[in-house]
């Protein structure tokens, strides 16, 4: 959404990467802080891996970790790692990798047995990759493999690279997101038994304390981990973020997001002093305490004697719209508003998708004299009348949904 001023416009796709001239909120950078001095787990399920060009996106992947100081571990299938370790080239590990055999000691504990985990730190030690190899061309018993391997070492991510991508809606549509309550339902509709062996991993992991876990094509492992777009699905343990005033250490990311917004055409332009106003009542929704992936602001310094807020500048990244991000950056807004004991909260946009958009959240639509007449003040009158203006009262509880 964006205003003019504090106009608001509606949450959109954003435009294509490769058509922004400039892009002041660097997505490779934004996951790169979240990643740095973790430990990502890599597993190549059979059939991935046999092609040399699928193997591009992940070497490039893999070099950008590891430049960040990332650690990386990759587990492939036997037959498949003189192709891997082509393609990596002079960053595949110079001591030959450890094969393992997924069927060994599945049923004891700990597993996989110290020895393996030994290895694996070796090769991080000399180098902050570790390549290894399973005994199985079996989709399956990689799978399991690679969910123990990752459980046994606590990493904070586990990627899982299938040919077939993230998990899709039987209309098309791609799940992006999964909290782990969900997955059962998902497995018990799902008709591939490798697909259910992924889900049930993708569990496990969570359940035993990884951070996160990511499913998704090899080809485009370079998207999914440091675009906001993604191109697969991310599953995590609970609601993947929460909403809260934003400190003055997230001023500089907040800005540069009003900034990416004013870019893909969702914000229209402020400058930097306009920007510099909003910060300071910006809220955030942040995603696993890490980044911000919305904000909000709540502006009510012009309209105290009215005691009403304009709420504006509500912005999401591309990949967390359509998962309720922008409702939930309102109703923690609304929350505040009437904590600070404001009579009502205002917001005027000029697009039909944003004006839907605050009446399913239970605004209602009011014409220029319901609102501050500070609002108005050096205002278009041309522009005036092309806004919708909607505003809820807070003298009884709004229920947004």
């Amino acid at each position: 959404m964006s205003e003019s001023q504090t106009e608001l416009r509606p949450l959109a796709p954003a435009a294509s990467e490769g058509a922004q001239a400039t892009r002041p909120l660097n997505e490779k950078a934004f996951y790169l802080e979240e990643f740095y001095g973790k430990g990502l787990l890599f597993a190549l399920i059979p059939p991935a891996g046999q092609r040399l060009s699928e193997l591009d996106s992940l070497a490039r992947t893999l070099r950008e970790l590891v430049r960040n100081q990332t650690r990386c571990i990759l587990i492939a299938a036997e037959d498949v790692l003189p192709r891997v370790l082509r393609r990596m080239g002079r960053l595949a590990p110079r001591q030959p990798p450890p094969i393992f055999d997924p069927t060994r000691g599945l049923r004891t504990r700990p597993y996989p047995p110290d020895s393996a985990v030994t290895q694996i730190w070796r090769m991080l030690r000399a180098g902050r990759i570790a390549v290894a190899g399973a005994r199985t061309t079996d989709a399956e018993d990689l799978t399991v493999f690679a969910q123990e391997l990752a459980s046994r070492l606590d990493v904070f991510k586990l990627v899982l690279l299938d040919r077939q991508g993230g998990l899709t809606e039987p209309d098309g549509r791609r799940d992006s997101f999964v909290q782990i309550r969900q997955i059962g339902g998902l497995a018990r509709r799902e008709r591939s038994k490798l697909r259910r062996v992924i889900l049930r991993a993708a569990r496990r992991a969570l359940e035993d304390g990884v951070n996160s876990v990511n499913l998704t094509a090899p080809r485009s492992v370079y998207e999914e981990l440091f675009s906001f777009v993604g191109t697969g699905t991310l599953f995590t343990k609970a609601a993947y973020g929460s909403v809260k005033s934003i400190a003055l250490e997230d001023f500089e990311e907040a800005e540069a997001m009003i900034k990416r917004g004013q870019n893909e055409g969702l914000l229209l332009t402020r400058t930097d002093e306009e920007i510099d106003r909003l910060l300071p009542s910006c809220f955030g929704y942040r995603v696993a305490d890490e980044h911000l992936a919305g904000i909000c602001s709540l502006l009510t310094e012009p309209y105290h004697r009215e005691r009403a807020g304009e709420l504006t500048a509500l912005y999401t990244l591309t990949r967390f719209q359509g998962e309720g991000v922008g409702a939930e950056l309102v109703r923690e807004v609304l929350k505040e508003a009437r904590a600070r004991k404001l009579r009502y909260v205002f917001a005027c946009t000029s697009e039909e998708h944003a004006a839907r958009f605050f009446k399913r959240l239970k605004f209602r639509k009011v014409g220029p004299a319901d609102v501050p007449a500070a609002k108005w003040r050096d205002y278009n009158r041309e522009r005036i009348k092309r806004l919708s203006i909607f505003r809820v009262d807070l003298n009884t509880p709004a229920r947004v949904r």
